[in-house]
């Protein structure tokens, strides 16, 4: 039998088939050095191991053969494969967001010269077919005619890009100052990234800004992430330094608060760069795709009080692919949303100066398995909420959905403060989530508005909810008897709540973890269902491996 025919028996939703058909689609490239190669004779491109996700944390491998079919358009058949133990050595991924394999180093008759290479599947091809959409050398060999030679493999990105370009892997990108994607919902580009490139700020204000209209498509793979970084940074501890440049800002014309009312389409500008507008009304806009994808050192004060965060939202709509993002050790906020609809899974924020997660201006998009951990001598919040800075009621009103959240505190008497601080009028809706070790307390509500706009814990109106969530933190509640409602009163009448050790392993469940016991969401088309509390289904679901940095 056919590996193609057995997948398919295997294999029986919609998900599972194109992650099939992505399997085969590996097959035609290779991710390590060496580890595909074209033989002339033959026609047939061998690649010894070919990742096929199954799950966030699992893939299956194959060794897969592909036989070139038509030479003038570089196009490859599925010609055989067969399951085998996963290579220790680097694996070619299948990515099923673009039907796309990507193939690190490939070699023709086994010689020292080698390519990167990505294959694109054709639609509905039976046998399974791929055409070569992208062939590069991987030796540096020369900077494009929109870059400057930086020195070495380096090369200087231009202030403004106003056309498609791609940043390829076999150069160091440079940022100097602001480097603008587009104009604002003008001379709209498409900034792509392949897997595996490095994009570096030399110090200061440098940063990367995706303006409204145009799109960033940065794609990397479980072993080869795309790295956002300081110059400095020379993969190892201590070589760069939280806010040694800016970090990366997505702009859109999703909605957002913060004008008078009676304004029909709402924008605003940009607190920390000024000359910048985001808002409007396309709440399904997409900005692009960014997958696999780290961010360090991030967070330098641009103004007085105005820092960068690692990765800054500002209006983007719900149309934005964000999955595996890494925020690491920035001097701001690890993420923040500054109102929009974006969603986002598989994240983490990692070692952050300020908040690991923070919005405002009216963000009302979802966020699903989340790792929050914070260093045990730096850090503020874990999640800090506001519907709006100044009008904590203005519309239309911060309502995010969290699901299957990790917030891991700083365990440190002396630094650090709330696990979720929710405050200025917001609303949100969490769900199966785990608080621990935040100095302040695991939750604390303030401001009025917010008070009001919860109801109270008897009556609650839905628009501040916690259910199937855990705390476990010296001080859980911040209950202040000037409040309208106590937090733990809050908290204690709504379903599957539990004040209770999680027994985590680092940041994973151990086996008799009650986290592994409770939980329940209902599937709605982004938003999975889980039966499970906190961003990991067991000690084997570790779906951090690989693409991160610095986090073990």
């Amino acid at each position: 039998m056919s590996l193609q025919t057995d997948f398919f028996k295997k294999k029986q939703t919609c998900l599972m088939i194109s992650g099939l058909l992505s399997s085969v689609l590996f097959s035609g490239m290779t991710y390590a050095a060496a580890s595909a190669n074209f033989d002339s004779t033959t026609a047939n491109l061998q690649i010894p191991a070919v990742d096929v996700p199954v799950s966030a944390s699992r893939s299956e491998t194959f060794n897969v053969t592909l036989k070139l079919v038509d030479a003038g358009n570089l196009t490859f058949e599925l010609a055989g494969a067969s399951p085998v133990s996963h290579s220790s050595a680097d694996p070619v991924s299948f990515e099923p967001t673009v039907s796309k394999v990507f193939v690190p180093t490939v070699s023709v008759d086994n010689g020292s010269a080698k390519w990167f290479a990505e294959l694109t599947l054709v639609p509905n091809s039976n046998p399974l077919r791929f055409v070569v959409t992208k062939l590069h050398s991987t030796q540096f060999s020369g900077c494009p005619s929109f870059a400057t030679p930086a020195g070495g493999d380096a090369c200087l990105l231009p202030g403004s890009i106003t056309s498609d370009i791609t940043l390829t892997n076999d150069i160091t990108w440079v940022l100097a100052g602001g480097v603008d994607v587009g104009g604002d919902n003008t001379q709209s580009a498409t900034l792509t990234i392949e897997p595996g490139t490095r994009i570096v700020g030399q110090s200061g204000p440098d940063f990367l800004y995706i303006n409204r209209g145009s799109k960033i498509d940065a794609i990397g793979t479980p072993h080869h992430p795309i790295v956002f970084t300081s110059s400095t940074d020379n993969d190892t501890a201590g070589s760069a330094t939280s806010g040694d440049w800016g970090g990366v800002v997505l702009s859109g014309n999703a909605p957002v608060n913060g004008c008078n009312s009676g304004v029909t389409v709402c924008e605003v500008i940009n607190e920390a760069l000024p000359t910048k507008t985001y808002g409007g009304n396309n709440a399904s806009e997409s900005s692009g795709n960014m997958k696999y994808v780290q961010i360090r050192y991030a967070g330098y004060e641009v103004s007085p009080d105005k820092e960068l965060n690692a990765l800054t939202l500002t209006g983007v709509g719900s149309g934005t692919v964000l999955d595996f993002i890494q925020l690491h050790q920035g001097s701001d906020d690890g993420i923040e949303m500054f109102g929009g609809t974006v969603n986002f899974k598989h994240v983490v924020s990692s070692e952050n100066s300020d908040d690991s997660v923070d919005w405002g201006n009216g963000w009302a998009g979802k966020a699903q398995y989340v790792l929050i951990k914070q260093a045990s001598d730096d850090g503020d919040n874990g999640i800090e909420a506001d519907n709006h800075e100044t009008d904590f009621n203005s519309l239309p009103r911060a309502k995010p959905i969290l699901v299957n959240f990790t917030a891991l505190g700083t365990n440190n008497t002396s630094v650090g403060a709330n696990g979720a601080l929710l405050r200025r009028g917001t609303g949100v809706n969490i769900h199966n989530s785990v608080f621990t070790g935040f100095r302040k307390s695991c939750l604390n509500i303030d401001s009025d508005a917010t008070f009001t706009n919860a109801g109270t814990p008897s009556n609650l109106t839905g628009e501040l909810t916690a259910v199937n969530t855990f705390v476990d933190c010296a001080v859980n509640f911040d209950d202040q008897a000037n409040e309208p409602f106590l937090v733990s009163a809050w908290f204690s009448n709504q379903s599957g709540n539990q004040i209770a050790n999680p027994h985590l392993n680092g940041y994973l469940p151990s086996a008799n973890s009650p986290l592994l016991q409770t939980g329940s969401t209902t599937a709605d088309g982004f938003i999975e269902t889980t039966n499970y509390s906190g961003a990991f289904a067991d000690q084997n679901d570790d779906w951090t491996q690989h693409w991160t940095h610095g986090l073990n």
